[in-house]
């Protein structure tokens, strides 16, 4: 059973490694990585998982293991709920803790996604209207203003990042299915593409493709910039 990280002890063992790296930016580079295709064993598509993390999140700065260890846990945590096809709990700081640090996190996260998804998948075009769509979303999240001025509205800002994390959760399912869903043929519940045709979908499965079609209705009606 892979092991479960919040943010706050993933934030810990960051810190206590000596690190200067935010755990939404680390988070955000391995979902990236995983939905693109990427595993988290030696191959010549995606290259050694440690040297990987070790470039493009630690500035060629070795791990050890210690470190490492956590981290490979924390992508298989992601993986196995990526391949459960239920929503993607993403993870992110709790209520309590302030608007500003959780608006951060959600920018870390999907600015950290796009070079973690750029390892397999190095061109875009390739890739359905849909799911690039949903990528240029995540560009604008992670250009997201997260300086709060003295006469916003905090109420409407919590009501919104609400929304941000939701569609990262949804984003990470959509791309996962289209680039890395093929790489777990034995998980029949995923969906799976051919000229067209899809198979039969879980109810979980299900669920994920309700909450997309939700996304593309109010986005249609202008509800979602």
């Amino acid at each position: 059973m892979p092991m479960k990280y919040d943010y706050a002890s993933l934030q810990k063992v960051l810190v206590d490694a000596g690190v200067p790296v935010e755990p939404g930016e680390v988070y955000g580079f391995i979902l990236g990585f995983i939905c693109g295709g990427g595993d988290m064993k030696n191959s010549s598509k995606s290259g050694n998982f440690k040297k990987v993390l070790e470039e493009f999140v630690f500035d060629d700065t070795s791990i050890d293991d210690g470190l490492y260890h956590v981290l490979q846990g924390l992508g298989e945590g992601i993986l196995e709920e990526l391949l459960g096809g239920e929503s993607l709990n993403v993870l992110f700081p709790k209520d309590s803790e302030s608007l500003e640090l959780r608006m951060q996190t959600a920018r870390d996260i999907a600015y950290e996604f796009m070079p973690g998804l750029s390892i397999t998948q190095k061109q875009l075009n390739h890739l359905s209207k849909d799911l690039n769509e949903i990528i240029h979303d995540l560009v604008d999240i992670s250009r997201m203003e997260t300086e709060i001025a003295e006469n916003e509205d905090r109420s409407s800002l919590e009501d919104d990042l609400v929304y941000v994390v939701e569609h990262i959760s949804v984003a990470a399912q959509i791309c996962f299915e289209e680039c890395a869903a093929h790489k777990y043929p034995k998980n029949k519940d995923f969906i799976i593409e051919d000229e067209g045709a899809v198979t039969e979908l879980s109810d979980e499965r299900k669920s994920a493709h309700e909450r997309e079609s939700l996304y593309w209705e109010n986005k249609s009606k202008g509800d979602i910039e």
